[in-house]
């Protein structure tokens, strides 16, 4: 399993699409962490770019976020990405919560876009 997270120092960026890169995480079936990498974006707005489709083609299976809107989610979602949205807080405090299942499914869609215009 692939797991992308939208990083910015060290934490989940509060704005999906706007991060300075994803850290990827590669787990085994143990949920053992068996590869990291970093894919550096372009910093566009989740639901007008190709974020989900580059996501996809390195075989991302999650995007655990902070916040995300409704089209990034539905860009994601068509791409066969889970998106598991509300953490704030470290990178790794995400995975932790996310491996445990310590997060909740329902969660609150971002709404405000500032310069994406929506």
């Amino acid at each position: 399993m692939k797991i992308a997270i939208p990083t910015k120092d060290n934490h989940v960026d509060n704005h999906f699409g706007h991060c300075d890169y994803f850290t990827v995480y590669e787990l085994n079936d143990k949920n053992e962490i068996v590869a990291e990498s970093q894919l550096t974006t372009s910093k566009e707005c989740g639901c007008k770019s190709n974020l989900a489709e580059e996501l996809a083609a390195q075989n991302v299976n999650v995007m655990l976020a902070s916040g995300i809107g409704e089209g990034a989610i539905r860009k994601l979602q068509h791409q066969n990405i889970e998106v598991v949205a509300g953490f704030k807080c470290s990178i790794q405090e995400a995975l932790d919560r996310y491996i445990r299942k310590d997060y909740f499914k329902n969660f609150t869609i971002c709404t405000e876009h500032g310069e994406c215009s929506h």
